[in-house]
């Protein structure tokens, strides 16, 4: 979801403080997480994913980019579908219904509870695009389900 200027919902926090030099945003106060700079090629897309033990905070930090995410977690049923041709149909179902596509671009914000879907893809001019990536929870590069790729590293392959 697309979060607020000074709104905190846990885990997340975009709180503006003005000084008299100008200001700084808080996006973490004296909490476990992990950032990092996430530095994505023109055309370059992150996998379609959610986790299971962290939720996710984007500072987008350049213009042009898509983000992609569900408006609600991915339900237990699913995930624990046994039938792997049920679980297809019934995530390309959930897909359909819930997955939200917008633009995001320089200072704007956005939250993903665990088990949300998201992605975001760069189609700016530079070489890179850069999208701050706060981790709240565990943050084990292992965490990741996902769902499409553009690489070839799907946990599923979705028709």
């Amino acid at each position: 979801m697309k979060l607020l200027e000074n709104a905190i919902q846990e885990p997340f926090m975009t709180v503006v403080e003005h000084r008299p030099w100008g200001y700084y945003g808080l996006y973490a106060d004296n909490i476990k997480c992990t950032t990092k700079i996430l530095y994505i090629r023109r055309s370059g897309s992150l996998s379609l994913q959610y986790h299971f033990r962290r939720d996710q905070e984007y500072l987008i930090l350049d213009n042009d980019f898509t983000i992609e995410y569900s408006d609600m977690e991915v339900p237990d049923s699913i995930i624990n579908e046994p039938n792997e041709d049920w679980k297809i149909i019934n995530f390309n179902q959930f897909l359909k219904e819930h997955l939200i596509v917008v633009n995001g671009n320089e200072g704007d914000i956005f939250g993903f509870k665990r088990k949300v879907i998201h992605r975001a893809t760069y189609y700016g001019s530079r070489e890179y695009g850069r999208c701050l990536d706060i981790a709240f929870g565990e943050n084990d590069e292992q965490d990741i389900y996902r769902i499409a790729d553009h690489y070839g590293r799907e946990n599923i392959k979705l028709k």
